[in-house]
Order: structure tokens, then sequence, then C-alpha cells
């Protein structure tokens, strides 16, 4: 139906930490591709900020293609259960997981689940574009 959907996303790091990147891919419920994008996002050194920023940028350009129900599918399983949880979060990355839980309140439905790594593969390749469109 118009206005859901799924959204994968994958963030990373390079290694020398000077660079992080995130992408995402949406889908419809029935798994046919509807979008693609990347992004380089503000340099992070843990791959958990990274995670929680690519969330947190994957849900709002969700919201600005105008879902109201999202499914979020992540292989980020300690993003995953922060956000689940209700109670503060006491990580680096405890504000944008604030900022994840109130952004998900403007969905009529905003559900997040862990997925392996292999079943995120798309994003994680979404993703890597970002390193391969990067000219030094």
């Amino acid at each position: 139906m118009p206005g859901e959907g799924k959204l994968n996303y994958d963030g990373a790091v390079y290694r020398n930490g000077s660079c992080s990147e995130a992408g995402w891919v949406f889908r419809d419920c029935e798994d046919v591709f509807i979008a693609a994008t990347n992004l380089r996002i503000v340099p992070q050194k843990d791959p958990p900020t990274t995670e929680a920023l690519a969330i947190y940028y994957g849900i709002l350009r969700g919201k600005r293609r105008g879902y109201h129900c999202l499914i979020v599918e992540s292989d980020a399983w300690v993003i995953v259960e922060a956000i689940k949880n209700s109670d503060p979060c006491a990580a680096a990355y405890g504000n944008i997981i604030d900022d994840i839980r109130e952004l998900k309140m403007e969905f009529e439905i905003c559900v997040f689940r862990y997925i392996s790594k292999e079943d995120n593969n798309l994003a994680h390749i979404t993703t890597s574009f970002v390193k391969e469109s990067i000219v030094e």
C-alpha cells in the first residue's frame, strides 16, 4: 500500500576514522525495490554511533518520502535493542537514540527488527558506493 515500506540501512567507518558513510534501501512490503541512496556523514570513530546516525537519517528520509508505516531492518543489534528499550541510553550515542525514538513517534507504525549481515547485504553494498565515489 502507498505510504508503507521497509528500510534497510547500513553505516560504515573508514579504518583511519577520516570518514563515515550511510546507505539506505527502501522497498515496498512485498520486498520490491523502490529507492536507494547513500551519504557521507560526520566522521565517527566508533561504529555504533555511525549506525545510530545512519538509522536516524534513514528514518528521516523515509518521513520525507511520505511513509506513515515503516519497518526498519538493521544488522546492528545493539542499536535496535537500544531503540526498542524504553530506558535511557547511557552510551555515547544515547542522544541519537533519543532522537530516533522521538522521530519514530511521527509514524503511525515504525517497527525495528534485527536481521543478519547477510540479509542486510544490499544496504551494505549501497553504503560502499560512497567509498568508491570519494575522490582524494
